[in-house]
């Protein structure tokens, strides 16, 4: 047994013939195992299902929460400036 099997379980799931040979598929392009194509496809997965939940979190109720931020932010931005004071001098 190698090296990279003698610490791995393995079992045996029935799946398709049809899913199986689109995993065979995408692990002949990706030059990988079915376990690496099984693996790189839950990663994607998860990641997607976790910026999925990102947006829904920053959704607020009415509109994104990008806009309700502005809107509820906006009269900070001139809070203690000069209106006539120029920023030239800078660049």
């Amino acid at each position: 047994m190698s090296g990279i099997l003698a610490g791995m379980a393995t079992t045996t799931i029935k799946v398709p013939v049809e899913l199986r040979d689109r995993l065979a598929s995408l692990a002949s392009r990706d030059n990988t195992t079915l376990a690496g194509a099984i693996a790189r496809s839950l990663d994607a997965a998860e990641t997607a299902a976790f910026w999925a939940d990102v947006a829904r979190t920053m959704d607020a109720p009415g509109g994104s929460a990008a806009s309700s931020d502005v809107e509820q932010l906006s009269g900070s931005l001139t809070d203690g400036l000069d209106p006539e004071e120029t920023w030239d001098d800078v660049w």
